[in-house]
């Protein structure tokens, strides 16, 4: 067996403990339960888009610096595409949550009496 089937068996077994160990900690970390609101919501989502922007990122940038060989071309495409959705999904988020945030509530502007003066 050469060496690049040895690390495709290892890959193969490993994959599953993999996968299992990161349901786990998405789970204790609270990624896998529902939104409480619409802020913890964008927040996630933030969260979420800047982590896989950044592991395309070095994934786009390795592959810059050895001048993307033949066979990955297309994958360095798919990936610079990938890199987009990932910022403009964080960006979308960030812009939701801005709004959220200073969106002007009834419950924080001062009460007015009813001829127009001031409450004092």
């Amino acid at each position: 067996m050469t060496r690049a089937w040895k690390f495709f068996v290892l890959a193969l077994l490993a994959a599953p403990a993999l996968a299992w160990g990161v349901y786990r900690l998405a789970k204790e970390l609270g990624f896998l339960d529902p939104p409480w609101n619409a802020e913890h919501e964008q927040r996630r989502t933030i969260i979420a888009a800047l982590y896989a922007f950044l592991l395309c990122l070095c994934v786009f940038l390795f592959g810059y610096a050895n001048a993307w060989p033949r066979v990955w071309a297309v994958f360095g495409v798919v990936n610079a595409l990938a890199l987009v959705f990932f910022w403009a999904l964080g960006l979308r988020a960030v812009a939701r949550l801005w709004k959220l945030r200073h969106t002007a509530s009834p419950e924080k502007t001062a009460p007015e009496d009813s001829a127009g003066g001031s409450p004092l």
